[in-house]
């Protein structure tokens, strides 16, 4: 796709991790791609191959073992490794997204040093527990809370919905602590071990696309945690957590478009191989005008992500940029996932085709981290308090 559509400019540094990220997927992940789409699980060598070329830990910094690349840096590795199947990429996002954000932007030296190397060698799971059964985009409709106790908090309420929430060591729980404070102040955030007694998993909940996030609904009855436990200052949780919005949903644009990346390469070489009525389907331009459009709207989401994500680190990116980003990507690589389907015909309707995983994959991420209704409205919102 290169003679198409060359993509952003990179440092010559960044460049390089990216090229070194696509080689390893079409080395050691693509050839297994059938079968991890069909069982949903990462091979075990997959996995330390990830470990020891330093995936888990590319935000995180040296000092607590990890590599310390910029946001721009990890958004280019990142787009590469979500050519993968979702299994394989889905812990490294979260690994170097909003879990080490927190820690980095709240927790005390204390929680870095006992929970970031563990999470850049890829051994410690991390999961974020915000979404209730009455709450998720608006979390002001939460109701797990935090009474004070002696030396601590006691937990009580239910999760659900939390992607790897039966597999992490450790959860970023968000709560209320309502005292004096009220609205966003009402809220913060607990680091939670899967031991902690008074913490258990109620079930697993699979989703349309498989048990590829392993979906957990979590229960805390009682659960007391101490004072050390709690993750930056008591009321500031909902604050640290928006604070991680931007380059939370920039990640998620990202992982569209290695996945649209992915779908149009499977549909493009079908397209080669497959005949009907004497000639390859590629040859129609009913085909070619499927690709065609879904090229064209890879390289404009790609365009305006990069754009976005350069410029993290030397200014601040506004909530409305971000949901654009969001926005955009989101239902960008759902419409090419349709497409690529529809390319492959009833083949891409079994359960076994790759596109046919991509296809349920991609659904989620027009709700996951904030609908697209919510993205709509935070820049509709923007726009009506400039012209007013």
């Amino acid at each position: 796709m290169n003679e198409i559509w060359a993509g952003p400019l990179l440092p010559e540094d960044i460049a390089t991790l990216k090229s070194a990220a696509r080689e390893f997927v079409d080395r050691y992940v693509l050839p297994h791609e059938a079968q991890i789409s069909r069982t949903c699980v990462m091979p075990d060598e997959t996995a330390e191959r990830l470990r020891q070329a330093g995936y888990f830990g590319l935000t995180i910094a040296e000092e607590y073992g990890g590599l310390g690349v910029s946001h721009l840096a990890y958004c280019a590795v990142l787009e590469e490794l979500s050519r993968a199947p979702k299994s394989v990429w889905l812990p490294i996002s979260i690994a170097n997204g909003v879990a080490s954000q927190l820690l980095e932007i709240a927790g005390s030296d204390e929680q870095r040093k006992r929970y970031l190397p563990g999470i850049a060698a890829g051994e410690l799971v991390a999961a974020i527990a915000v979404t209730e059964p009455e709450a998720g985009s608006d979390v002001q409709g939460l109701k797990t809370r935090a009474v004070r106790a002696d030396g601590g908090w006691r937990l009580q309420g239910s999760k659900h919905y939390i992607t790897l929430g039966a597999r992490a060591d450790v959860l970023f729980v968000l709560a209320r602590t309502e005292g004096d404070n009220s609205g966003a102040r009402s809220f913060t955030v607990f680091l939670v071990e899967k031991d902690t007694p008074g913490f258990s998993i109620a079930g697993m909940q699979e989703t349309m696309s498989g048990p590829v996030a392993e979906q957990a609904e979590l229960l805390f009855e009682d659960c007391f945690v101490g004072e050390e436990y709690v993750l930056g200052e008591v009321g500031e949780g909902l604050k640290a957590i928006f604070k991680t919005f931007a380059e939370e949903r920039i990640s998620m644009a990202i992982t569209a478009l290695g996945t649209a990346r992915r779908a149009i390469e499977l549909a493009a070489e079908y397209a080669t191989q497959r005949t009907a009525f004497g000639s390859p389907i590629g040859d129609y331009q009913a085909i070619q005008i499927q690709l065609a459009d879904s090229v064209t709207e890879l390289a404009a989401a790609q365009s305006m992500t990069y754009a976005l994500a350069s410029q993290l680190e030397s200014r601040r990116v506004t909530a409305a940029e971000a949901a654009m980003v969001k926005l955009y990507a989101s239902e960008m690589v759902g419409r090419v996932a349709d497409r690529a389907l529809q390319i492959f015909g009833g083949y891409g309707y079994m359960a076994e085709a790759p596109i046919s995983r991509i296809y349920r994959d991609v659904r989620i991420m027009r709700i996951s981290g904030g609908t697209s209704e919510i993205q709509r409205n935070v820049i509709a919102k923007a726009l009506l308090r400039e012209v007013s």
